[in-house]
């Protein structure tokens, strides 16, 4: 059933082809126009400006694990899309039960892997950081 209202966002997930990316505490999805300057001396002082460039990216962390598994998209998966140069199908959805939340919209793209960062502080959990780059068009659509 689709989400109504305000949601916790615990329901809001990044996902690699049909896996989700495993552990995730947070993630977040950035969309942004280039707006290049179009003023000239008939613009009264005014800024104007032209629509250009659209980019997105998406970016995820949370809990690292070097244990393969075929349900999750863990970090060595990350590392290999990454070290390839490859791209990946990225999805910003909604996600509950094992399952993409059927009437939410998502946000879905062709990215590359960005970067990727791993942090092992003493007496506490391995963590990742990674950010995938948008290369064309991001689509929303529903579920």
């Amino acid at each position: 059933m689709a989400t109504t209202g305000v949601f916790n966002g615990t329901n809001l997930v990044v996902m690699v082809g049909t896996e989700v990316v495993a552990h995730a505490k947070n993630c977040s999805l950035s969309v942004k126009a280039n707006l290049p300057d179009a003023s000239d001396k008939e613009s009264q002082g005014w800024a104007q400006h032209i629509g250009g460039q659209m980019s997105w990216s998406i970016k995820t962390d949370g809990l690292a694990t070097v244990v393969p598994t075929d349900a999750k998209y863990v970090v060595g998966d990350i590392f290999t899309a990454l070290t390839a140069r490859t791209t990946v199908t990225v999805k910003f959805t909604t996600y509950s039960g094992g399952a993409v939340i059927t009437g939410d919209l998502y946000w879905s793209g062709s990215a590359f892997v960005e970067s990727l960062d791993m942090t092992a502080d003493m007496e506490a959990p391995v963590t990742y950081s990674a950010s995938f780059t948008g290369t064309g068009v991001l689509t929303q659509a529903t579920n």
